[in-house]
């Protein structure tokens, strides 16, 4: 099946073409486990570290980076993956991305020192940053009716909230009973099986012959990249503490560079940055929103996670039941928009989303705080499952509002950079959460609480934070349901 590039302008007489056809839906299962797998590796590795480094006897520096290392490189090539599926084609960019990614777990499960780990996990965000520029931008390219196009960034971003939340659950069962090394060494068959469906499901991108192919237009594209890696490593870095200049340092360069960029962007005939997309309301809201949003995901697992191995002193295994809950709120929230979408409209659903991550993150804070003896467990394991809810209640409107709006010509760059402002907020989110909870914690300790006592009200302290980044995305949810749809916004 061939894929037409959008046209200018819809035909002066209405007809039934291939573009009022229903796509098949093999081109969503394959894009949407590929996000799911993308998601898994950003949290499945952390309840391994413990015993990747007693094993490989891997330095604190290096387990660090083998997290660190991933997203610094995600991060900062989504926009260059994007373009790369422009310019040489959405198919190939896909399985390249998921070949460079199958052979980085490979060579991260069979490390046989920190180093040789670190470097397979950057190789790894490398493959990853194409892997998901393109299988958003397929997504975008090949549905195009409304109904399938909310369908399908329904399942993939749902598919991702899901991957997520239960990287930690599918860590903690595989450290415990077959070993670390397949938390990577599993991405090989999947790797392959998605390589194959690939290839039967997703057609190879197909130009008019007068429309001519974009350039990948390399100095602009290592400047960006520069400028991301540079912001990507100060948030990273922002996670051992506010103190240190050189985080300061690096962001302050990054955002020069970005902004040198953007400034010789406007006038470019063909430009990497598509630009113009920020210009339309409801994708710019939706890029800010997915900062927050992608803050509050990110922030509750690695705060989750911590909650219970930390102060409830929990094994891997068992904090990956705790955290069961989670995912499955978010797998029910997931299925349950569309139906949900079509009596409220996806602009409350992302609204209600917020107010439900606002309210647990007050709670949690209030739980997590007022502790003063044995950790309620329990109490927590609860609200982390309607915190759940909320999950793809934000994520599922926030890509339907800002993939609505890109043109298929630019679908790699602009999935690329909805999803880099995606990535965006999963550092900023480990930025805030992680260093606040290191500080209270520690010091709490160090004046005579007990370890497990500090540590929950260091992490109760970080839940306050995002509480204020949920109610930042409220405002932005608020724009959003005015921009969408005023008549709504007259009944909120």
């Amino acid at each position: 099946m061939s894929v037409e590039p959008q046209q200018e302008a819809p035909p002066a007489e209405p007809r039934q073409d291939e573009r009022s056809l229903d796509r098949p839906w093999g081109v969503l299962a394959v894009a949407g486990i590929a996000q799911m797998l993308v998601m898994l590796d950003s949290t499945v590795v952390n309840v391994a570290l413990p015993s990747i480094g007693s094993d490989i006897h891997a330095s604190a520096q290096a387990l660090q980076w083998a997290i660190s290392g991933y997203v610094l490189t995600y991060g900062s090539l989504l926009l260059l993956g994007g373009r790369l599926a422009d310019v040489r084609g959405r198919r190939a960019m896909f399985l390249t991305g998921i070949a460079l990614f199958t052979l980085a777990s490979c060579a991260a499960g069979l490390a046989g020192n920190g180093a040789t780990l670190v470097a397979s996990r950057i190789a790894q965000g490398v493959g990853t940053a194409v892997l998901s520029a393109a299988a958003l931008s397929i997504i975008v390219a090949t549905y195009w009716s409304e109904r399938q196009m909310k369908i399908a960034l329904t399942v993939w971003s749902g598919l991702g909230v899901v991957g997520a939340a239960i990287g930690v659950i599918v860590g903690g069962a595989i450290v415990e009973y077959i070993s670390w090394r397949w938390v990577f060494l599993i991405n090989l068959p999947i790797g392959i099986a998605l390589s194959l469906a690939a290839l039967r499901t997703v057609a190879p991108m197909e130009r008019r012959a007068d429309t001519p192919a974009p350039s990948l237009r390399l100095p602009t594209a290592v400047l960006v990249t520069a400028a991301l890696c540079c912001v990507s490593y100060a948030f990273i870095d922002m996670q051992q503490g506010f103190g240190q200049a050189a985080p300061w340092v690096f962001l302050v360069v990054g955002l020069a560079v970005m902004a040198f960029v953007v400034r010789a962007e406007r006038h470019a005939a063909d430009p990497l940055l598509p630009l113009f997309l920020m210009k339309v309301k409801t994708y710019a809201l939706a890029c800010f929103g997915m900062v927050m949003a992608a803050t509050l995901l990110l922030g509750s697992i690695y705060l989750g996670s911590n909650y219970f191995q930390q102060a409830a002193g929990l094994t891997p295994l068992e904090t990956g039941f705790a955290m069961l809950p989670l995912c499955l709120g978010s797998l029910v929230s997931a299925f349950g928009i569309p139906r949900l979408a079509g009596r409220i409209g996806m602009p409350r659903i992302y609204l209600c989303g917020v107010a439900v991550q606002l309210v647990c993150s007050l709670a949690l804070a209030a739980i997590t705080w007022s502790t003063t003896t044995a950790p309620p467990v329990g109490v927590v394991i609860a609200v982390l499952g309607l915190y759940g809810l909320g999950l793809p209640s934000m994520f599922v409107p926030l890509y339907t509002f800002g993939a609505a709006e890109i043109p298929e010509q630019h679908s790699g760059t602009g999935s690329g950079l909805l999803n880099t402002f995606n990535e965006a907020g999963a550092g900023i989110g480990l930025a805030i959460v992680a260093p606040i909870a290191a500080y209270i914690g520690t010091h709490q300790h160090a004046t005579g609480t007990s370890r497990p006592v500090a540590e929950a009200h260091g992490i109760g302290a970080a839940w306050i934070a995002l509480s204020v980044c949920a109610l930042v995305a409220g405002i932005i949810a608020t724009a959003i349901v005015r921009a969408v749809h005023p008549a709504a916004a007259r009944e909120v």
